[in-house]
Formats: C-alpha cells, sequence, structure tokens
C-alpha cells in the first residue's frame, strides 16, 4: 500500500461471530454512541472544560468592560479632633466667613473614561478573547479524548466478550470429544491416554477462560466507571455489536493540511502564540502615556449645616517617568514569551505529524493484520473440521485434532485482537486530524439503533 495514499476505514470489520445480522436494538441495551453521549454529559473532564469556557467568557467580558466609562458614588462621615473647613473655600470674604465644623459629611458622583492607553486595553482584550477561544479548542480535545477513551473501553467489552465465546465453542468441541472418547473407552477401543489428552486440553481451556471472564469483567466495570452508571448497565449481553463503513482512500497531505487545522493541540498551541503576542501589545503600551477624562458632582455638609453641590470635569494625562526598569522586563518578558509559543507551535505540529504518522502505519499493519489472520481462520477451520471427520473416521489422530482445535482457538483471539486494533488505530487517526466526535462516529459506525 502506498505511503501517500491509504484506505481510511480499510473495508467492513466485523465484531460479531455470527454471520446474519444482530437483531433490532432493544430497549435495554447500550450502543457505542449512546455511551459516547452519556459520558459526554456526566464526565467530569467535560464539565471541567465548560466551566473553563463560561470563566474565559467572564473574562473577556471583564476586559471588555474597559471601554465604557467607569461610573461610582461615595459618601463619608469625618470627625476631627479640630474643626475643619465645612465646603470648598473658593474666595474670602469678611461678610461670609467659612464655615469650620469637627464634623464633615462628603459625598458625590464620579466619572471616568480612558480615551488613550497605547493600545493596552485593546491588546488585554484581544487576549481575553483568544484564552476564550483556546477554552472552546480545550473543551474539543476534551471532548476527542473521552469519545476515544468510552470507545475503547466499549470495544474491549466486545473483544474480550469475542475471545470468551471462542472459548466456549472449544470447549463444547472438547466436551464432544470427551464424549467420543468416553463411549470408545467403555468399548475398549481407545486408550486412556486419549483421555488424559482431552481432559488436560479442557482444564487449560477453562482456566484460560476463568482470565478472559475476569478481564470481561473489568472492562465492563470499567466503561460503567465512565459513563457513571451500574456496572450492570454495560453487560456484554445489553451493547450492540458494530461494524465500520468503509470509505474512499485519503490523500496524506490532505491529511497533514486537515492536521494543521483540525488538530486540537496544533490549534491551542497556535492561539497561544496569539495570546503571547496580544500581551506584548500590552506590555509595549505602557511605554505611552493615558489619557482619561474625569468628573465629579460632589456634596459637602455638616450635621447642623446646608448641603452643597458641585461639578467638576477634567482631562487627567498620565505617565510613569521612572519604574526602575519593570517597562523594560515586562516587554522583554513579552517578547520572550512570543518566542517560546512559536517554538511550542513547532514542536507540536512536528509531534502531530509523528503522531499521524503512527496512525497511518497503525491502519495499514492492523488491517492487513486482519486480513492475513481472517484467512488463516478460514483455513484453520477448514483443517478443524477435517481433523474431526478423520478422527470420527478413525483414520486420523487425536493429537492433530487437538492441535487443530488450540490453533484455530488462537487464530480467533488473534483475529478479534487485530480488528480491535484497526478500529483503535482508526480512531486515533480521527483524533489527531480533529476529526473524532459523536458526529464522526455516527458517519463511520453502523450499529443497531
Amino acid at each position: 500500500m502506498s505511503r501517500t495514499r491509504f484506505v481510511y476505514l480499510g473495508g467492513l470489520v466485523w465484531f460479531t461471530a455470527a454471520a446474519s445480522p444482530a437483531p433490532a436494538q432493544q430497549a435495554d441495551t447500550l450502543s457505542l454512541l449512546a455511551a459516547v453521549d452519556v459520558a459526554l454529559q456526566a464526565h467530569p473532564a467535560v464539565r471541567a472544560a465548560d466551566a473553563a469556557i463560561e470563566r474565559a467568557s467572564a473574562d473577556v467580558g471583564v476586559a471588555t468592560s474597559a471601554w465604557f466609562p467607569q461610573l461610582g458614588a461615595r459618601l463619608g462621615l469625618t470627625q476631627h479632633q479640630e474643626p475643619m473647613l465645612a465646603y470648598p473655600l473658593h474666595e474670602l470674604t469678611v461678610t461670609e466667613p467659612p464655615v469650620f465644623d469637627p464634623t464633615l459629611i462628603q459625598g458625590g458622583v464620579d466619572l471616568g473614561w480612558m480615551f488613550f492607553d497605547g493600545g493596552g486595553r485593546r491588546a488585554r482584550i484581544g487576549a481575553a478573547r483568544t484564552q476564550a477561544d483556546g477554552a472552546a479548542v480545550e473543551r474539543e480535545r476534551t471532548t476527542m479524548d473521552v469519545v476515544a477513551e468510552v470507545a475503547h473501553a466499549y470495544l474491549t467489552v466486545l473483544s474480550t466478550a469475542e475471545i470468551l465465546g471462542a472459548l466456549d465453542e472449544q470447549l463444547i468441541a472438547l466436551d464432544a470429544e470427551g464424549d467420543r472418547v468416553g463411549q470408545f473407552l467403555a468399548q475398549g477401543q481407545a486408550a486412556a491416554v486419549e483421555r488424559l489428552r482431552v481432559d488436560a486440553a479442557t482444564a487449560q481451556t477453562r482456566a484460560e477462560r476463568i482470565t478472559v471472564a475476569a478481564r470481561l469483567d473489568a472492562a465492563e466495570r470499567t466503561l460503567a466507571r465512565l459513563l457513571d452508571v451500574p456496572p450492570a448497565a454495560t453487560r456484554r449481553d445489553r451493547l450492540v455489536p458494530l461494524e465500520m463503513v468503509s470509505t474512499a482512500p485519503q490523500d496524506r497531505e490532505e491529511l497533514e493540511d486537515r492536521l494543521d487545522t483540525g488538530n486540537p493541540e496544533i490549534r491551542r498551541a497556535t492561539l497561544a502564540v496569539q495570546a503571547a503576542d496580544w500581551s506584548g501589545r500590552a506590555a509595549r503600551a505602557e511605554w505611552w502615556p493615558r489619557l482619561d477624562g474625569v468628573g465629579s458632582y460632589g456634596l459637602w455638609t455638616i450635621p447642623s449645616g446646608d448641603a452643597v453641590f458641585e461639578w467638576q470635569v477634567g482631562i487627567r494625562v498620565s505617565y510613569p517617568l521612572f519604574t526602575g526598569g519593570a517597562r523594560s522586563r515586562r516587554v522583554a518578558a513579552a517578547r520572550a514569551r512570543v518566542e517560546e509559543a512559536r517554538q511550542q507551535l513547532a514542536l507540536t505540529r512536528m509531534y502531530g505529524r509523528e503522531v499521524l504518522d503512527h496512525a497511518l502505519t497503525a491502519v495499514d499493519e492492523q488491517g492487513a493484520r486482519a486480513a492475513a489472520v481472517a484467512t488463516a481462520v478460514d483455513h484453520l477451520t477448514e483443517v478443524s473440521r477435517i481433523e474431526r471427520l478423520a478422527l470420527e473416521a478413525g483414520e486420523g489422530t487425536q493429537t492433530d485434532f487437538l492441535r487443530a482445535e488450540a490453533d484455530l482457538r488462537r487464530a480467533r483471539a488473534e483475529l478479534v485482537q487485530a480488528e480491535y486494533g484497526q478500529v483503535l488505530a482508526i480512531i486515533e487517526l480521527a483524533r489527531a486530524t480533529g476529526d473524532l466526535s459523536p458526529a464522526w462516529l455516527q458517519r463511520i459506525l453502523e450499529t443497531q439503533l
């Protein structure tokens, strides 16, 4: 298979042992899509990501509020040791001497708006919005992680159950062979060693079945924990068999383009560069003076006097002449953060392409392995059938039959693992390109919904 083109989903991959279609899903069954939906509603990581989006949205609102004027009210009562000037003194006359009182009541309404700060306000808003975009991308990445984790657990239950079913079929075959040998022993037409061989093979298969049954129970409980449901809801008999839908081959260059635009890690790294750039602009804005418009409507009074109200408006320019080098260092730090973010983006892209390479290789490898093992299973099934017929006809040996049955059992288990690995590789490829989602699963999976 060419390295620039590959079969993205590799054909149909069945996870059912029977060749006939599965029955329609019952009300108490659980499909993979339903399991993903339940997990996305219950998983703490998803809830934390939603909370992060809300927090980032609030931060944007806080930053954007700097565009609005600031309005505040104040009111205070002050008791002085000695009498103080009670009202604003605009002129001094003999006929109207100033009023003094030790208890002063002062208040007012203040209005202010920043006209210019060198672009710092715009930079802070841009940084907040970039952080909000990053939170949304993190939510997508979390969704992909949960979908992949649930799919992994779901398919582990299905594949382990298939292996357990193969072992049960093996035990049925061994029981039948035991009955046959028992009949011949009763008639004195078989040696005791034949019975020992059957018993040994049966014991070995039962021991392997105990191990696989324990793995199945653990897999079912893992899936239940992910969904936050009782283990009984994720037992094998409640899960719905599924199959992959074959799709057209995909071009590698197209996948790399989708990697740059869809991979959540690369998108977050790109947003980190933008956020660092906004922070740099905010740091450089400190070198510009700040221009504010101010105004107030004030109140002055004393407990025994009349109230005096006055207004005032003005423009204020402020500029720090010396900060001990803090401004220069903040600009230098911001410049370093931009460079760090750019290099991190390059590293993330490099790692993303490595992940893509591994996913492509895994899809090809597991697909080829599944096809080869499927052929081997067909051949070994026929070999086992022939060995059984030969044994029943008295022309074969029990050793050959038991070896054929053991080879068939191992091949079936390997086939299930290969098919399972292929689906996981496909899911990892979709996660790398940013395609993995419940909608993507619905497009590529056929389940009895």
